[in-house]
C-alpha cells in the first residue's frame, strides 16, 4: 500500500503549520544528526528520498552541490518545493520512492529523511538506492524510532503524573500500524534495528554509523519540552557507504 498522506488537506495544513514553526524534532535532533553523518557536499550529487517540501535542498545548494533531485509521493510537497526552491541545480519528482527509477550510479550522496516508515518495501527501495550511488556514494537515513513505532500509543499518562512513561510492546511484531496524526488512519511500518540495518546489508551497503540522537542541552533551554526525549530515543539515524564489489580475483581466492 502506498499511502499518500500528505496530499490529504487537513494534513498537509497540519503540517506544514508545524514545520512553519519549526518547534518540532526535525530542526532541533534529526536535521543536525543527519547533517553530521554527510560528507562534504561541496561537488557532489545528491539524490533526496521524500524530500517534502524541499528545505534540505537549500542546504544542499548552499553547500555548492551541482545537482540536486528530491522525489515525493504527494503533489502539493513537490508544488511547494518548486515554488520555494527555483534553483536550476535542482529537480523535484513526484513519484511514491517503491516505483521511483533512478539512474545507475548516478549519486555521490542519497539521504531519505523520516520517510521509510512510510514504505512497505524497504527493500526493494534500499536496492535501488545502492544502485543509484556511486562506487563511493553514501547513503544517511533517519526513522522514527522502532521504540516509538512499535506501539504508536505515545506517553502514558497518569492523573497523578503527565508522561508516567513510554509503553513498548509488540517490538518483534513487525509490519503496519495504523495512526492519528493531524487526521486519523496514518499508515506506518514498524521494525526493528535488526531489520533495518539487515536490509541495507542486503542491499550491498555496510554500516557506517548509527545514532541514537538527543537534544542538546541548548535546545532543552530554548524549548523545555524537549528534555522528554531525553528518555527515550525519538529517532534513529544511519550511515550506509556502498561496498565495492570484490574483484575477480579475491573472488576466486
Amino acid at each position: 500500500m502506498k499511502q499518500n498522506i500528505y496530499d490529504n488537506h487537513d494534513f498537509f495544513s497540519g503540517y506544514m503549520a508545524l514545520r512553519e514553526r519549526e518547534g518540532g524534532l526535525n530542526a532541533a535532533i534529526e536535521e543536525p544528526a543527519v547533517r553530521r553523518l554527510l560528507p562534504a557536499l561541496n561537488g557532489l550529487d545528491v539524490l533526496d528520498l521524500g524530500c517534502g517540501f524541499g528545505k534540505f535542498s537549500e542546504y544542499c545548494l548552499a553547500q555548492g552541490v551541482p545537482r540536486y533531485v528530491g522525489v515525493d509521493i504527494s503533489e502539493k510537497m513537490i508544488a511547494e518545493a518548486r515554488r520555494r526552491y527555483p534553483d536550476k541545480r535542482a529537480q523535484f519528482h513526484v513519484s511514491a520512492l517503491e516505483d521511483a527509477e533512478f539512474d545507475v550510479g548516478s549519486y555521490d550522496v542519497a539521504v531519505a529523511s523520516m520517510c521509510l516508515h512510510y514504505v512497505e518495501d524497504l527493500g526493494g527501495v534500499l536496492d535501488k538506492v545502492a544502485s543509484a550511488l556511486r562506487p563511493t556514494g553514501r547513503l544517511v537515513l533517519s526513522v522514527e524510532h522502532p521504540i516509538c513505532t512499535a506501539l504508536l500509543a505515545g506517553w502514558h499518562d497518569s492523573e497523578q503524573m503527565p508522561r508516567m512513561h513510554w509503553p513498548v510492546d509488540d517490538y518483534f511484531t513487525e509490519g503496519r500500524r495504523s495512526t492519528t496524526w493531524f487526521v486519523d488512519g496514518v499508515i506506518k511500518y514498524h521494525r526493528t534495528l535488526d531489520t533495518y540495518l539487515s536490509a541495507a546489508l542486503v542491499a550491498g551497503l555496510s554500516i557506517a554509523r548509527v545514532l541514537e540522537p538527543q537534544p542538546t542541552a541548548e535546545a532543552i533551554e530554548a524549548q523545555p519540552r524537549l528534555a522528554e526525549h531525553l528518555r527515550r530515543p525519538p529517532i534513529l539515524v544511519m550511515g550506509f557507504d556502498k561496498r565495492p564489489h570484490e574483484s575477480q580475483s579475491s573472488q576466486d581466492r
